[in-house]
C-alpha cells in the first residue's frame, strides 16, 4: 500500500526572520539582512534542470508600445503587429518601447500572437504568462518533482470556494487543500524575486479565502518565480503592502507561503530550477 503524507495544521512555514525588517530591506534594494548571514540562501545547481513544459517555438519582437492592460503593439522590423499579453501585472521593468520580447503564434482573433516572455540573457528568459507557468508547474508536481506535495495530488482545479475560485484542489488520503498561484516575474533588490508589482484586490480576496480555509484544510500560496537571477522570494510592499501584510497575517493563520522558481530558455522549454525556493513572508 502506498504511503500517503499526513497531514498537520499548520504545516511547515517559511524561515523566520522579521517581516517588516526584511520587507523594507528588500523594497530599499539594500536588502542589508539578508546579504550579511541573516539569511542562507541555496547554493546554485550545477545539475542539469529538468524540462517540465514546452512552449514550442519563440519569435523575437520588439515592443512598440503597451496599448492596453492585455494587448502590445510590436514590430519584426518590417511590419507592426499586436500580441496578446495574459498577465495584467504592469511588467514595467520588462515591457517597455525598445525591449526584445518572445511571442508565439495564436489562433487568429483580434490579435494574432501571444507574448510569452522576455529574454533576459543569451540563454534565458522571464516566462510572464501565467497559464503556461501554471501548466510547467502542474507538470512538475504530476512528475513528482515537487518535495512538498509528497503524498499529495493534484484533483481540480479553479474550485469553488465561495468569494473566490482557487487555482488547484489537492488530496491525500482524506485530507483536502488547496493552492492559490501567484506569477513573480518581477526581480527587485540583490536577487530578489517578487510580487505584485502593483495593487491587486484579487489577490487579497485569495489570501482571505485560504486564511478561512486553513483552518480545516491544507493551504498553500505559491509564488511562481520566473527571473533566472532570483535567489530567494519576498512580497512587495511597494508593489501592495496591504496584500504582503495579508500574507504575514495569513500565514499565522496557518496559510503555507511557497515559492517555486522555473525559468523559459530561448528554445522554448521551460525548466524548473528550485522546487523549493527560500521565502520570506
Amino acid at each position: 500500500m502506498q504511503k500517503t503524507a499526513v497531514w498537520h495544521a499548520p504545516h511547515r512555514h517559511v524561515p523566520s526572520i522579521p517581516a517588516v525588517t526584511a520587507r523594507l530591506c528588500v523594497e530599499a534594494h539594500k536588502l542589508a539582512g539578508l546579504g550579511a548571514g541573516a539569511v542562507q540562501d541555496k547554493p546554485r545547481s550545477q545539475k542539469p534542470y529538468p524540462v517540465v513544459h514546452e512552449i514550442g517555438r519563440l519569435w523575437r519582437y520588439r515592443v512598440v508600445r503597451r496599448t492596453s492592460r492585455f494587448s502590445v503593439v510590436v514590430t519584426d522590423g518590417k511590419s507592426q503587429h499586436t500580441a496578446h499579453l495574459t498577465n495584467s501585472g504592469r511588467l514595467r521593468d520588462l515591457i517597455f518601447p525598445g525591449s526584445v520580447c518572445l511571442c508565439i503564434p495564436k489562433r487568429p482573433a483580434k490579435t494574432t500572437l501571444r507574448l510569452v516572455g522576455v529574454p533576459v540573457s543569451e540563454k534565458w528568459a522571464v516566462l510572464v504568462d501565467p497559464g503556461e507557468q501554471s501548466r510547467a508547474f502542474v507538470n512538475a508536481a504530476q512528475a513528482g518533482l515537487i518535495p512538498w506535495l509528497a503524498g499529495w495530488s493534484i484533483t481540480g482545479s479553479e474550485v469553488d470556494c465561495g468569494e473566490s475560485r482557487i487555482d488547484l484542489e489537492i488530496r491525500s488520503g482524506g485530507h483536502t487543500g488547496y493552492i492559490e498561484i501567484k506569477s513573480a516575474a518581477m526581480l527587485i533588490g540583490d536577487g530578489t524575486g517578487s510580487f505584485p508589482d502593483c495593487p491587486t484586490l484579487r489577490g487579497r480576496k485569495h489570501v482571505g479565502t485560504l486564511s478561512r480555509l486553513a483552518a480545516d484544510h491544507r493551504c498553500i500560496i505559491l509564488f511562481l518565480v520566473q527571473h533566472p537571477d532570483a535567489v530567494r522570494f519576498s512580497p512587495s510592499v511597494q508593489g501592495d503592502p496591504v496584500f504582503a501584510a495579508g500574507i504575514s497575517e495569513a500565514a499565522r493563520d496557518g496559510v503555507e507561503a511557497r515559492a517555486v522558481k522555473m525559468c523559459l530558455d530561448m528554445d522554448g522549454r521551460v525548466v524548473l530550477v528550485d522546487p523549493d525556493l527560500n521565502c520570506y513572508v
